[in-house]
């Protein structure tokens, strides 16, 4: 009778022990954010706005606690670009998925310019 009582309080010890070890990991997941970056374009104090590329939040990720927003939010309502600012909670690692939005088609990307004295 005895050896049944210890292995019902055994096998109850280990389903608490895995149930809590499955918890903690959900608690110190890697903690993760989308960004894509693309053309975009910057507006400068004349009014004219010049092109160029730049970084944007993406879709958040359901199971992070990690944030990507806009530095400016209101640059968005003017189709501008605007830094973004990512918040990890301490000590915790993040993983960034980056989307590739860039095409330059023949525009060369490695080039330096030539200066000419």
């Amino acid at each position: 009778m005895r050896s049944n009582n210890y292995k019902s309080v055994l096998k109850h010890a280990g389903l608490a022990a895995s149930v809590l070890l499955l918890a903690s990991g959900a608690a110190f997941a890697q903690q993760q954010v989308n960004l894509s970056v693309g053309a975009a374009g910057a507006v400068l104090p004349n009014g004219s706005t010049v092109p160029m590329w730049g970084y944007s939040c993406g879709t958040a990720v359901a199971s992070s606690t990690a944030s990507c927003l806009p530095l400016n939010p209101a640059a968005a309502a003017v189709a501008a670009w605007s830094p973004v600012v990512i918040t990890v909670p301490t000590g915790q690692d993040l993983q960034i998925n980056l989307t590739n939005n860039l095409s330059f088609g023949a525009t060369p990307t490695t080039s330096r310019p030539r200066w000419s004295s």
